[in-house]
Parts: C-alpha cells; sequence; structure tokens
C-alpha cells in the first residue's frame, strides 16, 4: 500500500472510544463569559478611576457609555474591540480572567481589576 492510500481497516482506537485515554477532547467553553463584568482601570495621567463593563451581548462600555464599534476578534487569550475611529481596545486574560486593558489610541495598557461592589448615589445604601 502506498503512502497516498488511506488505510481503511481496523483501528484500536475506534473500538476503545468509551475510554478516557481514547476520548477526543472536546472542551466547550463560552469564552464571552470569562470577559463579561465590571473593571476598574486608573489613568496614570489624571488619576481618574474608570470602569470598563462588557455586557452579556458584548458591548463594550466605559464609565457607563457603550463604545460604538465591534469586537472583531475573542479567544481565550484577549477580545479586541474596533471602535469607529480605527483604534483598538484590547482585554487580555489570564488564568480565564482579564488583567488587563490596552488602548491603542493613547498607547497605554492599563491594568484592570474587578469592580467588587457597584457604587450607587441611595442614601439608603450608605447605611
Amino acid at each position: 500500500m502506498s503512502r497516498n492510500q488511506k488505510n481503511t481497516g481496523f483501528r484500536l482506537r475506534n473500538h476503545l472510544s468509551f475510554l478516557p485515554l481514547f476520548r477526543k477532547h472536546h472542551r466547550s467553553v463560552d469564552l464571552p463569559a470569562y470577559y463579561i463584568g465590571k473593571w476598574n482601570f486608573t489613568d496614570d495621567l489624571n488619576g481618574r478611576i474608570h470602569v470598563l463593563q462588557i455586557t452579556e451581548p458584548l458591548d463594550v462600555l466605559i464609565d457607563g457609555r457603550k463604545l460604538p464599534g465591534k469586537i472583531v476578534h475573542l479567544d481565550e487569550k484577549e477580545l479586541l474591540f474596533l471602535d469607529n475611529y480605527g483604534y483598538h481596545l484590547r482585554v487580555d486574560l489570564s488564568e480565564h480572567k482579564p488583567i488587563s486593558l490596552f488602548d491603542e489610541a493613547d498607547n497605554q495598557v492599563y491594568p484592570v481589576t474587578r469592580c467588587e461592589t457597584l457604587q450607587t448615589n441611595d442614601p439608603a445604601s450608605e447605611k
């Protein structure tokens, strides 16, 4: 039999697929879920703390304002958002958690931390 011909004979793997060793590994990963949430980052130029929010339908908001644009790439390492001006925002993951935001327009990388609590202006919530 030549190298170009397929061997269609008996394959042990096909008959032992019930064993964990011989199973094909298909992980169903919900990649967007890693990015969804609210994240703080600080602008070092003015010291202001901003909130990056990524919603369930993968809208990107900064300080509560939806950014016009679209997500052009999403994988287990990064989410890449292209705004209407042609600049990218990149959210980097490590261990399934966002760790930084790169803003191409400012050429800056901002470390991000998950927002622990929601800030409200309700005086009753301050008691």
